[in-house]
């Protein structure tokens, strides 16, 4: 069960608007391993063990961690884009629904349950169907993805911290990215516990 509460963890708002960054942030919601693409890959495992555990409980911690990481990122996106010129923020709110939804003052969480990833177009790609095809049913394959896909985030938050010198953004991607290492050091303690434990082939 999920609850929904009006009040950011992090209250970033960024100095002045900004499309071009803000379109740098919206890359960093969507593709293979984006926050909502991660976020889904998680659910999605946990929804698929049916049986429960520690295994299923961490899973379903990570997304939704994952599914606050989404909210925190959409928000400053949208702040990015409140003053900016308005054919930005309307193909902004376009590309993505999650930014849609926090722009238009929908519940994020409505749009997420949606599908809030970038729309039909061929060449990009809809974290959904990333997330069902990545889910292998086999807990030491889904962990070793998991770890993946955060060592991914861990590349690309950095990229991302490098293109902006706003305070507040930095200092929620400073947050965002000590949070990717946390949860890619909980799916590599999985990983080792499966191998030792479990007594399963890496």
């Amino acid at each position: 069960m999920f609850t929904h509460r009006q009040d950011l963890q992090f209250k970033s708002k960024p100095e002045e608007p900004d499309a071009v960054y803000a379109r740098t942030l919206e890359e960093s919601l969507r593709g293979q391993y984006g926050e909502i693409t991660v976020a889904m890959h998680y659910m999605f495992q946990g929804w698929d063990m049916h049986v429960p555990g520690g295994y299923r409980d961490l899973v379903f911690a990570l997304g939704a961690e994952q599914v606050a990481h989404v909210e925190m990122l959409a928000t400053v996106v949208a702040r990015l884009l409140e003053h900016a010129p308005r054919q930005a923020a309307d193909a902004a709110a376009q590309a993505n629904p999650a930014v849609a939804a926090v722009l238009g003052g929908t519940d994020l969480q409505d749009a997420i349950a949606a599908g809030a990833g970038p729309g039909p177009s061929s060449h990009i790609r809809n974290p959904w169907l990333d997330a069902d095809g990545t889910v292998d049913r086999k807990l030491l394959t889904d962990f070793s993805a998991n770890r993946e896909a955060e060592r991914s985030r861990l590349v690309d938050l950095p990229r991302v911290y490098r293109l902006t010198d706003d305070p507040d953004l930095h200092f929620l991607l400073s947050y965002l990215r000590a949070r990717a290492a946390v949860q890619q050091d909980a799916c590599r303690t999985a990983v080792q516990r499966l191998v030792e434990h479990d007594h399963l082939s890496p």
